[in-house]
């Protein structure tokens, strides 16, 4: 998969805005719809791999899920943990998807979290 300079670069910038505006954030991780890491900054570097993995075993998911229930396309996966929240959000570049994954602690208001992240879904389907 060729990944261009404009979609890393858009990548890192939608990362950026995302640790700067977002109280509470823990880990922003950007990667391919098949799991690849594209972009991320966390407080433990482990997490990013696993993150990525689960991003995308969760999209498809969320795609098999938003079919079959005749909705449509899946746009996002919130989860709400007991000490935090994770949201992945698809962006729909016309060369690929990515999954844009937001970790939090509770402290984030989770309305702030997803209108940050579709901010950011936006600059990466038209990087």
């Amino acid at each position: 998969m060729n990944i261009t300079p404009r979609i890393r670069l858009a990548a890192e910038s939608a990362i950026d805005t995302l640790m700067r505006e977002i109280k509470g954030v823990k880990a922003v991780v950007i990667s391919t719809e098949d799991g690849l890491e594209l972009a991320a900054r966390v407080e433990n570097t482990a997490q990013v791999a696993r993150l990525s993995a689960i991003a995308s075993s969760l999209a498809a998911l969320g795609a098999v899920a938003g079919e079959e229930s005749q909705l449509g396309h899946c746009d996002n996966v919130a989860i709400e943990a007991t000490h935090g929240h994770i949201l992945m959000l698809q962006a729909r570049h016309p060369e690929m998807t990515l999954i844009v994954s937001v970790v939090t602690s509770r402290e984030a208001i989770i309305g702030q979290v997803l209108y940050f992240a579709k901010q950011a879904t936006q600059l990466l389907q038209h990087a």
